[in-house]
């Protein structure tokens, strides 16, 4: 049986830009970065048995090692397109955008790392720190101050992540959520 726990939380700051921290712990069997790199690439992203859950988006277009989902939705007032590419293994380039908006709340980069450590593997994401900057391009901003971008770093994402985490273990498992 797959469990995880997120072992880590930090919300920062680094040159003017708010910065996140959250690390997850996958521990029982199946718990293994080719498995959870597998769902990332390949598992619905949204809907039943899915990573996000039953959220509004449409999966768009899909390669080897990338794929897109157009105006998810994690919760009211907030939408976004997400493109996820896997750079390296075990490392994603995960692209927030907003493109019908004329001035985006949030728009930019983050990245997630799976690795291996021993008895338990670790999705390890990183917004706006200098180490998310060895992957990333473009700081996960807006052009202006937002409550909504506010909202994300201090709320919602936590929420987010913690349900896709819970549903990546559950699909681990080889059950729906």
């Amino acid at each position: 049986m797959t469990t995880v726990v997120r072992t880590h939380h930090v919300i920062g700051s680094r040159q003017g830009l708010t910065t996140l921290e959250q690390r997850f712990r996958f521990e029982g069997d199946g718990a293994n970065p080719a498995a959870i790199v597998g769902i990332l690439l390949t598992a619905p992203l949204t809907g039943d048995d899915s990573v996000f859950g039953n959220r509004p988006g449409n999966e768009g277009p899909r390669g080897d090692s990338s794929r897109t989902l157009r105006g998810f939705s994690p919760a009211p007032g907030f939408r976004f397109d997400v493109d996820l590419a896997q750079q390296d293994d075990g490392v994603f380039l995960v692209r927030f955008s907003q493109p019908d908006r004329k001035a985006p709340y949030l728009q930019g980069d983050l990245v997630w790392r799976v690795v291996d450590e021993g008895d338990g593997t670790v999705l390890d994401e990183e917004i706006n720190t200098e180490r998310a900057f060895e992957v990333a391009s473009e700081p996960l901003s807006g052009p202006r101050p937002s409550l909504r971008r506010w909202l994300f770093f201090r709320v919602g994402h936590k929420q987010v992540m913690s349900r896709a985490t819970n549903n990546i273990a559950v699909l681990l498992n080889g059950q729906g959520p």
